[in-house]
């Protein structure tokens, strides 16, 4: 019974992380095409592109927790934002800070390490610029990557696939959920962003055991989306 409990339960996560996947695939698609309709000005709807498929898949993440995880999304969500009444916010902030600091030297170690070793075919190159909005309207670009992202991400592959593998043990699920995290993160199959996506992801999932609550993870997500939008700020 274990056993048939546990395949379910995998079998449900591994489905709601396709439905996922695939519903991205087809919102970034249309959202692409809708863009490329425009012409020569396309660029400058870029970070309102952006914007709108962040909600979209926010959206997407709420639809299939209900219908898949049969769940009521709101009721979810408060339960796994809560803290527990030992919990001490000192040392939650700790753990948040060590996260934050670990993630970032990860992924610098592995972009410095390619560098150094000739390989900058493996460095991604990515223009944060194009994303994210000028002036008073990158209040906009902060919501949707610095709020929205990272609360309907960690809500997904930390609380709901972590939920669904539970059968498998904490280290397992870390593991799992990680790897998925970061294919899910691909993009190009860019190999560095997949590895330093997996080590987040895994430091994500240890401190959403540590304190059973996706909290301190949302915080860890949106500190590294706001650091990146405002290193983006500085050098343009």
């Amino acid at each position: 019974m274990i056993t048939l409990l546990m395949i379910m339960s995998i079998k449900n996560g591994i489905l709601s992380s396709m439905c996922l996947a695939s519903g991205g695939i087809v919102l970034i698609a249309v959202l692409g095409f809708a863009l490329r309709l425009v012409g020569e000005d396309s660029e400058r709807f870029v970070p309102g592109i952006t914007v709108i498929s962040t909600v979209g898949l926010a959206c997407l993440v709420g639809i299939i927790i209900y219908w898949l995880g049969k769940l009521e999304i709101s009721k979810f969500i408060i339960d796994e934002v809560q803290l527990g009444t030992t919990v001490r916010y000192s040392k939650m902030m700790g753990y948040v800070a060590g996260g934050l600091v670990l993630s970032i030297f990860v992924s610098t170690a592995m972009v410095w390490s390619a560098s150094q070793l000739g390989a900058e075919f493996l460095i991604p190159t990515v223009e944060y610029s194009n994303v994210i909005f000028d002036g008073p309207l990158i209040l906009l670009s902060i919501i949707s990557l610095a709020i929205v992202v990272p609360i309907s991400e960690e809500i997904f592959f930390r609380s709901y696939l972590s939920k669904n593998f539970y059968e498998l043990g904490i280290t397992s699920r870390i593991v799992l959920t990680a790897a998925i995290f970061a294919l899910f993160h691909a993009g190009q199959l860019e190999v560095i962003v997949i590895a330093s996506t997996f080590v987040t992801g895994t430091i994500l999932g240890y401190v959403y055991h540590k304190f059973n609550s996706v909290t301190p993870c949302i915080l860890i997500h949106a500190g590294q989306n706001l650091l990146v939008i405002c290193i983006t700020v500085i050098l343009n």
